[in-house]
């Protein structure tokens, strides 16, 4: 996954170069930013996802729930003007849309007494040359937040578990390419506050879940490009007289409402749990998966 990201931000940020305007180039980073802006709050807001609604107490209980585990995921990213710009530059055809990937450690704790569970997740990843995509391109990545669930319904009986929860989450990053005389970046950050309301009913081993969220997200992504003398000589299908450029595309918490759809199945293997989940984002038609493997009790 992590190759697949490293390969299209390569030929995404060759092709911004190459473009044939100074307004060229910056459209093309500028949509570019724009894209994440819209896809970044669905990747926070699918971390640390359980399929049970509640996972029990801490304390008073026998055994203690907890949960430690590794979740990957994936949430859709709109790439065409990229694609666009691909094809008028003949750098190869790029897909209209992008696969993003997330990747965090995590940790699921009961609560103490009452009914309530705190999850709390984090990754960082640094390449900062990846030769074996491209010399001078690199990828920083790096997220952190947690959430809280309270139990309506505990799931006793035939009755389903029911909770409602909140949580808060950052994804902030670089991509970033300096090769030949070109050099590249795009630095983005993420703020996503949610509510949530989740149902789920364990059955022997499987659990069925489905929620929905109300996501709030304040988001920044800031570019910049610049080429030496010599590379704008070089460049043929640059005809524009400047060197350098940058900009930013921002959202705000007003005015940002993203309502999302959640769900999928959970399995249970004594100690160890796989869940598989996929969201869809109604504001922006984006969808997003991931799994995760814990060990949990």
């Amino acid at each position: 996954m992590k190759k697949i990201l490293a390969v299209f931000c390569a030929l995404a940020l060759s092709a911004c170069f190459f473009g044939e305007s100074f307004s060229d180039v910056n459209n093309c980073l500028d949509d570019f930013a724009a894209g994440l802006n819209k896809s970044l709050p669905n990747a926070a807001s699918q971390q640390n996802v359980y399929a049970s609604a509640w996972i029990g107490k801490l304390v008073p209980s026998a055994p203690a729930h907890f949960a430690l585990g590794l979740e990957g995921g994936v949430v859709k990213l709109d790439t065409k003007p990229l694609s666009r710009l691909a094809g008028v530059f003949g750098v190869g055809k790029l897909p209209d849309s992008f696969i993003y990937p997330t990747i965090t450690a995590n940790a699921r704790i009961g609560g103490l007494f009452l009914p309530f569970d705190l999850g709390f997740s984090c990754m960082y990843m640094d390449f900062s040359n990846l030769k074996s995509v491209c010399d001078g391109f690199g990828i920083q990545f790096f997220n952190i937040g947690g959430d809280m669930r309270w139990a309506i319904l505990k799931g006793e009986g035939a009755a389903p578990q029911v909770s409602v929860g909140a949580g808060y989450y950052y994804i902030g990053g670089k991509v970033s390419l300096d090769k030949d005389g070109l050099s590249a970046g795009i630095d983005y950050s993420t703020h996503t506050l949610f509510g949530q309301v989740q149902v789920s009913k364990t059955l022997l081993f499987f659990t069925p879940y489905i929620g929905f969220r109300g996501i709030f997200s304040k988001s920044a992504a800031d570019w910049k490009w610049s080429i030496t003398s010599e590379r704008k000589a070089a460049a043929a299908s640059y005809v524009g007289a400047e060197t350098s450029g940058k900009g930013s595309a921002k959202n705000d918490w007003t005015g940002n409402f993203i309502p999302q759809i959640y769900g999928g199945f959970g399995f249970n293997f004594g100690f160890f749990a796989l869940n598989l989940a996929g969201s869809f984002d109604f504001a922006h038609s984006i969808w997003g998966a991931d799994m995760s493997l814990r060990f949990q009790i």
